[in-house]
């Protein structure tokens, strides 16, 4: 079979983006509980517009802390980082505030690698065929 009959006969709906929970330990550790962030794959559509809201027009160069705090608010689903009550508690008018003021630098930079991972940015997500 080849792989347009493949792509013919495969189940649309097992297209889901890749999900996973994580724990923020030093969260955990104010909250006294485990303080678990569930993340996904972002679409490439949705990859495609963070770029373009990362990009310094004046330089044309992307802004990579920009690009990763874009890439966390939408990657992560629980929380709803987009919460008017959460961004009322830490007293912020916008979910990239909010994102500065309950992470830290390393935790943002992880996030973004292991929501980049979900969406293919592995290394391994494609691999050549080798003809014997």
């Amino acid at each position: 079979m080849n792989t347009l009959d493949l792509l013919l006969g495969m189940d649309e709906a097992k297209l889901k983006k890749p999900v996973k929970e994580v724990e923020i330990k030093r969260l955990s550790e104010i909250t006294g509980q485990k303080t678990i962030f569930s993340i996904e794959a972002i679409s490439p559509i949705k990859m495609e517009e963070i770029q373009d809201f990362a990009i310094d027009m004046k330089t044309k160069n992307i802004n990579v802390g920009e690009m990763q705090i874009l890439t966390v608010i939408e990657g992560i689903k629980d929380p709803n980082l987009k919460s008017k009550e959460l961004m009322e508690k830490f007293q912020v008018y916008t979910p990239k505030d909010l994102i500065r003021k309950i992470l830290l630098p390393g935790e943002i930079l992880t996030l973004y690698n292991m929501i980049g991972e979900l969406s293919g940015f592995d290394g391994g997500a494609v691999e050549e065929v080798k003809n014997s």
